[in-house]
């Protein structure tokens, strides 16, 4: 095996206290786009500045809901957690990853078996009237968008909103917060499937590295934060994934089985 991935491996798994942060590479894997990708051939169909803008939403909600129907709601029952995820749902249970912090909406995480899992950007498992603010379940959401063009409240009418984070939106602050303690206590932060471009999620790893801890990113093209990193490898995450596992088991790390 690579030393230098035997190297990082070896840092992440005697850290005291490290943390994750994943993006959209990582989902790809399981067949769900990159929504912020010119290259997924979704923008063809519809304008990337509009989906998910809040201002946008609430004036078009029928908008965002004809590509949330087949790429939010449709695609959660069509995908799976991937390698990559499995691998991390392992590296907590076994203490090697204290939190995992994500950039992603898909819930495949939780689906891996992670556990309190922050969601920068909010995810669609609840979901809430714009006015009231009166909360609907997944499934539920699942079954009206079925039979109707735009979820509206019962309560009182107002169009219903998923719990993802749009542009133009704030950030659920608890969670923010939350993650931004993670970061003032790791010593190690592997960063898995983000180019580090959107803040305040890159935030996350710079806060790791000034107060002395270390950065190793994986990503299949250069991230704004490589020059900051004790290891860096711009590989694909499966790969990633593979060897890392490989090198679990060689070193007793984890049981065979």
């Amino acid at each position: 095996m690579n030393q230098k991935l035997c190297d990082a491996f070896q840092l992440i798994t005697s850290s005291g206290h490290a943390i994750c942060l994943t993006g959209a590479g990582i989902s790809t894997l399981s067949g769900i786009p990159d929504f912020r990708s010119q290259n997924t051939g979704l923008w063809n169909r519809y304008d990337a500045d509009k989906i998910f803008r809040i201002d946008c939403f609430l004036a078009e909600p029928h908008y965002f809901y004809e590509f949330a129907r087949e790429f939010i709601f449709q695609m959660f029952y069509e995908t799976s957690p991937n390698i990559v995820h499995r691998l991390l749902s392992l590296l907590q249970k076994h203490r090697y990853l204290r939190r995992i912090i994500t950039q992603n909406i898909d819930m495949l995480h939780q689906r891996s078996g992670t556990t309190d899992v922050l969601e920068l950007h909010g995810s669609p498992q609840v979901s809430y009237c714009t006015r009231c603010y009166k909360d609907y379940s997944f499934d539920d959401m699942v079954r009206r968008i079925s039979s109707t063009a735009v979820p509206f409240c019962d309560e009182c009418g107002a169009v219903i909103k998923p719990g993802i984070i749009f542009f133009g939106e704030l950030l659920n602050q608890s969670v923010l917060s939350a993650a931004c303690a993670e970061a003032e206590q790791a010593d190690c932060c592997l960063v898995l499937g983000t180019s580090l471009v959107v803040y305040p999620a890159a935030e996350i790893p710079r806060m790791v590295t000034r107060n002395g801890g270390s950065l190793v990113i994986v990503n299949r093209d250069a991230t704004a934060q490589d020059a900051d990193a004790a290891y860096t490898f711009h590989m694909e995450l499966d790969a990633f994934a593979e060897s890392f596992f490989a090198y679990l088991k060689e070193n007793g790390l984890i049981p065979e089985n």
